[in-house]
């Protein structure tokens, strides 16, 4: 499973350890109509869609589709796990995952 991730699971982030055995694909932009915007009283991030908005530059990674379980209880109950489409370094268009802020 591809997973783009744009805050504190990037390589340099702080949690970047919940994605080991990670395979890092590379650097990856959202489609437009997504920003980033405070997640609640955190001082995390969250990927919101958001038509007419910019795109959101982050990372790609393969993950083990039984690692997302793990990521799901890590994210907790601000974040939903959504499909969107990103664009890769070599300009190709690709499927994956992302957690994006819960719609209340």
């Amino acid at each position: 499973m591809r997973l783009f991730v744009y805050g504190s699971l990037k390589r340099l982030g702080q949690h970047h350890a919940e994605l080991r055995d990670a395979r890092f694909l590379g650097e990856a932009r959202t489609q437009p109509g997504y920003v980033l915007e405070p997640a609640g009283d955190s001082e995390y991030l969250a990927l919101v869609e958001t038509p007419g908005a910019g795109s959101v530059l982050g990372e790609l990674f393969e993950v083990d589709e039984s690692r997302l379980a793990d990521l799901d209880d890590f994210e907790g109950e601000a974040y939903a796990r959504s499909s969107l489409t990103v664009t890769g370094q070599n300009g190709e268009k690709v499927a994956a995952l992302a957690y994006v802020r819960r719609t209340r």
